[in-house]
């Protein structure tokens, strides 16, 4: 059988899933398509997510009346954090004579190339990609081209003129307003409920969403700088066992608020009540990791803190740091952008398996590149951190 594939947190499933899912069956030929709920995205904090019951009785609500939409539990009774890698190797495994296409949206495709093995993703998978009203047409053949190139395969488009809406907006809005946005059953369902009438409700934004605005704000080299980052980050968690989702969102975020003018980050850190050193005072660049924490919480609603704490440690480090925070600290000084620094070739290396002689490195030749410089700009919690992983690697 021909079996489409469309995931997402689905909380709540809406109107645009439905049309979404319906016309690549049609357009594609398909015998079934899966809805396949993930059970939390791994940057939000899942206690701010509906319960895997109430988003379940939703899509099975929704897709009772449509031949050939079929809710999959494939992962969610995995209950943890999946890779879309990951679950089309299984899915293959579990059904060889079966053939699978991978719906995503267009803003997915925009990032697919960062996906974790999207190689494997297409070994074993179709990709079909659906195109936003407002999507240039350019922009998408291009990345559909990059795809294509890369790989060898054939990415299919499902033209829809469905209106955009998206979960959050449900979530946020009265009543009266979503409904139009749901299916009737799913309406009735969330109004028996009393779901999405308080303010525990998940605002975080999705990782492509937050990739486009930093898109925006920062300068192309920037930007650049951050998928490194981010890309690094995951490869390490990967080898050190630590949440890899994590690492790659903390990477995403991590320079998030290096647009701002000196000014601008002091007058944000007064504001909120954070902490300025002396050494903050004559490098306020420094504080452009405290006040990417702040953004990342406040702008972006992440909530998870140690993904809030990784970014706010990542430019100075300190003593004890946790895996995740010794990452995303190292991950920024040896991403592939990066080449004035010294050592690099050895510090990448060293990522492989030490990584507190790593974070030691790091801080040694930070520490002497300031001394050189500006002894000034040397923060307090740098020497400690030095100190403190010196004191690891000389007694191993």
């Amino acid at each position: 059988m021909k079996i489409g594939i469309l995931g997402g947190t689905f909380d709540p499933i809406h109107n645009t899933h439905i049309t979404i899912a319906v016309e690549a069956k049609k357009q594609f030929d398909l015998d079934k398509v899966w809805i396949m709920p993930t059970p939390y995205p791994p940057h939000k904090d899942k206690n701010a997510i509906t319960g895997n019951f109430h988003r379940v009785n939703m899509i099975k609500a929704a897709i009772k009346d449509f031949e050939g939409l079929e809710y999959s539990d494939v992962e969610i009774t995995r209950n943890e954090a999946t890779y879309t890698a990951d679950t089309m190797f299984l899915l293959k495994e579990l059904y060889p004579e079966d053939e699978f296409y991978f719906i995503m949206g267009s803003d997915s495709i925009a990032y697919f190339m960062n996906w974790y093995r999207p190689d494997v993703i297409v070994k074993y998978a179709n990709l079909l990609v659906v195109r936003r009203k407002d999507e240039s047409s350019d922009k998408m053949e291009e990345k559909i081209r990059e795809i294509e190139d890369a790989f060898g395969v054939h990415v299919g488009v499902i033209a829809t003129e469905s209106s955009e809406i998206s979960s959050s907006s449900i979530r946020t809005e009265n009543y009266e307003t979503i409904k139009n946005m749901v299916p009737e059953s799913v309406y009735e369902y969330i109004v028996r409920n009393q779901l999405y009438n308080n303010c525990n409700v998940n605002k975080a934004w999705s990782v492509n969403k937050i990739m486009d605005d930093l898109k925006e704000i920062l300068k192309e080299s920037r930007f650049e700088h951050t998928l490194g980052v981010a890309k690094t980050a995951k490869e390490m968690a990967e080898l050190f066992g630590v949440n890899p989702n994590q690492a790659y969102m903390a990477g995403i975020l991590h320079d998030c608020a290096k647009h701002l003018s000196d000014e601008e980050l002091i007058a944000l850190c007064q504001e909120h009540n954070i902490e300025i050193t002396e050494t903050e005072k004559n490098a306020p660049y420094l504080l452009h990791a405290k006040v990417g924490a702040l953004f990342a919480a406040k702008k972006y609603f992440i909530t998870d803190q140690e993904i809030l704490s990784a970014i706010t440690w990542h430019t100075t480090g300190k003593a004890g740091m946790t895996p995740l925070e010794q990452i995303i600290f190292c991950a920024d000084y040896i991403e592939p952008n990066r080449d004035k620094q010294p050592h690099l070739e050895e510090l990448r290396e060293l990522a492989k398996h030490d990584l507190d002689l790593l974070t030691f490195r790091i801080l040694e030749d930070t520490l002497n590149y300031l001394k050189e410089k500006n002894a000034s700009t040397i923060d307090f919690y740098t020497r400690d951190a030095y100190e403190y992983y010196k004191k690891i690697i000389d007694e191993r």
